[in-house]
């Protein structure tokens, strides 16, 4: 059985295992590939020089190694502004739906004003929240809006439920659990077996990602 992990900052050590590794943009341009598979994005708690970092950015995306955008978003909890957040966000998004590849999102406190940006761009790729940890009616509010669901370590049971079985992905972000553990994790919560949960996954990873 393969388990495929959305959003890592590790790579993967066990061959049954497929991980797309996050990059992070940040003030130096590093255009190297820590893995097969990978996202690269420029995350809200590192915006420094905008239009550098768009730039690089923009000088990788476009790499058969990086499968996604991301992780890009909103955080309330941070000091950059949130409309200079906004437009990073913004910029990314538009630079996902161009090269058609999946944008992964980080978002803390500030679901009404991601919300607000799809209605603006009006995507035809994915939108993934990563590390999705909300409840059940938000849960269910974002796959209206036609978001996919990732989780990891920690999650809530009802959201688990909503985003069964087309809007669910897994991931390990920065957790020391591997993949196994949190699909097994995540069957447990489902009341269903590690393969019924890993060959759905394995569909709608290959609806999400067609080049891995």
């Amino acid at each position: 059985m393969i388990y495929y992990d959305i959003h890592t900052h590790q790579p993967s050590v066990h061959p049954e295992d497929i991980a797309i590794v996050n990059t992070i943009i940040r003030e130096e341009c590093d255009l190297s590939m820590p893995a097969q598979w990978c996202s690269a994005g420029i995350h809200p708690w590192y915006i420094y020089n905008v239009d550098k970092q768009i730039s690089c950015l923009e000088s990788v995306a476009s790499s058969s190694a990086i499968v996604a955008i991301g992780e890009a978003g909103l955080d309330k909890l941070v000091k950059t502004p949130l409309d200079i957040q906004k437009n990073v966000f913004l910029r990314q998004a538009v630079l996902a739906e161009k090269l058609k590849k999946p944008l992964i999102i980080h978002c803390v406190k500030a679901w009404g004003e991601l919300i607000a940006v799809r209605k603006i761009v009006k995507p035809h790729i994915p939108w993934i929240i990563h590390g999705f940890r909300g409840n059940g009616e938000l849960a269910q509010q974002l796959i209206l809006q036609g978001f996919y669901l990732s989780f990891g370590e920690h999650f809530q049971i009802s959201s688990l439920r909503r985003a069964w079985p087309e809007r669910l992905l897994i991931e390990t972000d920065e957790s020391s659990c591997s993949i196994q553990d949190i699909y097994q994790r995540l069957a447990s919560g489902l009341q269903i077996s590690v393969n019924e949960l890993g060959n759905q996954v394995n569909q709608t990873v290959g609806r999400l990602f067609p080049t891995i």
